[in-house]
């Protein structure tokens, strides 16, 4: 037991060195950080060493105990420091979490340990075999003066993911040791159950069996017991592989071997699954095959193990199945892979099926892989990300199929993360493309170091996160200027929208002069713009311009009535008003007092007969920006449900929204703002790129026609899973067989 979990805690210090140099800059208590990084990198530096002290610590408690003798630590009652009592409220809450995780399989530990302390007349409570003691020893070996406050939660919750992977494969092997009246009950699947007796005619590959890898030490035995040249003890559990897969091959399945996974998710939805594959096998879509009474039933290890050949391989036949582009579907493909997997082992695709948890975590792989690919807008590159991930994720559906269900599942979040990056991106700019390339790299990442443990998906999910945060910043500015373009122009709209009505509301029912009515259109037109983007419309600035406006009216009807004295009086009083309104307009100096002479040359010229006027170039509307050709728009905006308008209306910033593409492919998008002038809607991707900017009637007539789904931002997973809740739910079906 000492050599195993040590062996395994070997590569703790470097994941953990790499966990604390992916921590952003601006993080809390970045003051720390280098501290805590000196701290874990001197801990690197002497790893070996810290590995041979655990052994050591490992053995020693356990001999100690047995002998009754007093343990080497935690028996005396002293002062705590500080970071010795942050140690110990840590590593409590790290066993009350290994001990919710790990559920029935550490409470029959528990059990057998009392049984044994209880045997033996040992204070079971000391005991180093179990959960608190595994924990209490591995404390012990740590420089407790060293670790900082900061350090400690990070270094103890890192412990607990790891030694909880190991103690799955750890507890059965000493329930076996130390005895358990229920170890061949339901909570577990050893392969020893598996093994045909001496001389009998159990599975043998076609041409022997071939060299089995070392693992933990020993040489493995064959799995179901076929003749090699080393037998090892039952306990020790090995996946035969070929000679060609032994250097690829970096998963050690043998910790997993014994022990059904967690299948509580897969229980709940087993007899839905049922009941959709039977209706894919009587609707002959290829969506699975029958399982035979008569078959050899694949149990857990060794689907886990002919996952892991199957991991890093050529992903196309899973990428042809997501582009809809194969003959068969996806879960079909999955199992005709590992299949063909399988028969590297010497297994008889005609006579082996899987079992049925683990048929449940094929389909639901599947489908949650179908529904990322047809909910987002995956380019090339992205589709072969998602078919590289396949095997990996089939291998952890079969582990703990918590991934379901459990949104902060390590390999849940870098899906999230994985889609939010490649979601509609085409490459075309160098984030995008940089964006991409870091993807591919992190996904390459995982398929070559996918173990058993999910700490590598928890520390891709953490690098792409942190990229993803540099790119919603990005997305934000982007998003800002997009913003005040679009606010700017309607502003600049609504203003000459208001000019031209109190220009024309003046105008209405007079004739003026021509000098006039051009100083009016090309000049005060612009000045009163001008007034109305900078002071607003309510402003006493705006009204004094407009009054100017209405003097110059005035003048125009004194000079057409020869009223001399008036028309002179007149221009004397608002000249400087005129001039000063003028500036707005970059009229000034030489330029403006040469306006106003032509304006003056005009209202004295008496032989100039006046007319009726009419303003040109009025604002063009505002016309709808789509990414996709809607038939008939203009007549379906006036027929439109206004209630559905109205609702659309109630829409805000921030509202998450689905686009229908063409081709069936949907894209995320956002509300990004809505005018307060006019009621339009801007709508942007994940990169706060303008994908539309349309009326509110405009949307609503997409939301009728299925071409904009109102959605809640929720992460891409959860979108999905709610889709397969939906189609597994139990009035589809009925709705179906009706």
């Amino acid at each position: 037991m000492a050599e195993f979990v040590s062996a395994k805690l070997a590569p703790f210090w470097s994941e953990l060195k790499s966990a604390l140099d992916r921590i952003p800059a601006g993080a809390n208590n970045f003051s720390s950080l280098p501290r805590d990084q000196f701290v874990v990198h001197g801990m690197l530096d002497d790893a070996q060493d810290w590995r041979a002290r655990l052994r050591v610590a490992l053995e020693a408690d356990a001999m100690a105990w047995w002998h009754r003798q007093s343990l080497r630590h935690g028996t005396a009652l002293t002062l705590m420091g500080e970071s010795e009592l942050l140690l110990e409220i840590e590593g409590q809450q790290a066993n009350d979490a290994m001990h919710a995780r790990l559920g029935a399989l550490a409470h029959r530990l528990d059990r057998a340990v009392e049984a044994l302390a209880h045997d033996a007349g040992l204070p079971w409570h000391d005991c180093p075999w179990s959960v608190e003691g595994i924990t209490r020893t591995f404390i012990s070996t740590l420089d407790r003066e060293a670790l900082t406050p900061t350090l400690i939660p990070l270094l103890m919750r890192h412990y607990e993911t790891q030694m909880t992977v190991i103690l799955r494969g750890l507890i059965p092997e000493l329930l076996r040791v130390i005895g358990d009246g229920e170890s061949s009950s339901e909570a577990y699947d050893s392969p020893a159950t598996h093994r045909p007796a001496a001389g009998g005619s159990g599975w043998q590959p076609e041409g022997g069996m071939v060299e089995t890898l070392p693992t933990n030490g020993h040489v493995n035995d064959p799995v179901h017991g076929g003749v090699g040249p080393a037998s090892a003890p039952a306990g020790d559990i090995g996946a035969a592989m070929p000679a060609a897969n032994r250097g690829r091959e970096s998963v050690d399945i043998a910790s997993y071997a014994g022990v059904r996974p967690e299948t509580r998710y897969r229980s709940r939805v087993h007899s839905q699954l049922d009941a959709w594959r039977r209706r894919a096998r009587n609707g002959d879509n290829g969506g699975t095959t029958a399982v035979r009474s008569t078959a050899r039933v694949i149990n857990t290890s060794e689907v886990l193990t002919i996952a892991s050949v199957l991991q890093g391989d050529d992903p196309t036949p899973f990428v042809r199945a997501l582009l809809g582009q194969g003959d068969q579907p996806l879960p079909m493909v999955i199992r005709r892979e590992l299949m063909s997997a399988a028969g590297q082992f010497g297994f008889d695709a005609e006579q082996s099926s899987f079992a049925e948890g683990e048929e449940d975590a094929v389909d639901l792989v599947a489908m949650l892989f179908d529904g990322l690919q047809r909910a987002n807008a995956f380019e090339e590159p992205a589709t072969r990300m998602m078919g590289k991930l396949v095997a990996p994720y089939v291998k952890v559906a079969v582990m703990d199929d918590s991934l379901f269900e459990n949104r902060g599942h390590p390999a849940r979040r870098l899906l999230d993360a994985l889609v939010e990056a490649c979601d509609g991106n085409t490459g075309d700019s160098h984030a995008s493309r940089s964006m991409l390339e870091r993807a591919s790299q992190v996904v390459d990442q995982v398929v070559a170091r996918f173990q058993e443990s999910m700490a590598i998906f928890d520390l891709a999910a953490r690098e792409l996160q942190e990229l993803l945060d540099r790119q919603r910043s990005l997305a934000e500015v982007t998003e800002r200027r997009i913003t005040e373009t679009l606010q700017g122009q309607e502003r600049l709209r609504q203003a000459r929208i208001a000019a031209d009505e109190a220009v024309g509301a003046a105008l209405e029912g007079r004739k003026i002069l021509p000098d006039t009515f051009h100083f009016l259109g090309e000049y005060w037109r612009n000045v009163l713009v001008q007034g109305w983007l900078r002071f607003g419309e309510q402003s006493p600035r705006y009204q004094a311009m407009r009054a100017v406006g209405d003097a110059l009216l005035q003048m125009d009807a004194d000079a057409v009535a020869l009223r001399s004295r008036a028309l002179a009086a007149g221009f004397e009083d608002n000249r400087e008003a005129i001039l000063e309104d003028l500036r707005y307009v970059g009229l000034q100096g030489e330029a403006a007092i040469e306006a106003l002479a032509r304006l003056a040359a005009g209202l004295l010229r008496a032989d100039a007969a006046p007319g009726e006027v009419v303003l040109s170039n009025p604002p063009e509307p505002l016309a709808d920006e789509l990414p996709m050709q809607i038939p008939d728009l203009e007549r379906r905006l006036r027929t439109v449900d206004s209630v559905l308008v109205a609702r659309v209306r109630r829409l805000r910033a921030g509202q998450g929204l689905r686009i229908i593409e063409d081709g069936a492919h949907e894209t995320m998008a956002k509300i990004a703002w809505v005018s307060g002038l006019t009621g339009r809607i801007l709508v942007v991707n994940r990169r706060g790129e303008r994908r539309m900017v349309v009326r509110p009637e405009t949307l609503a007539v997409l939301v009728a026609d299925g071409r904009v789904l109102v959605r809640s931002a929720e992460p891409p997973v959860d979108q999905v899973m709610a889709q397969v809740a939906d189609s597994l739910g139990e009035r589809r079906f009925a709705q179906t067989a009706g």
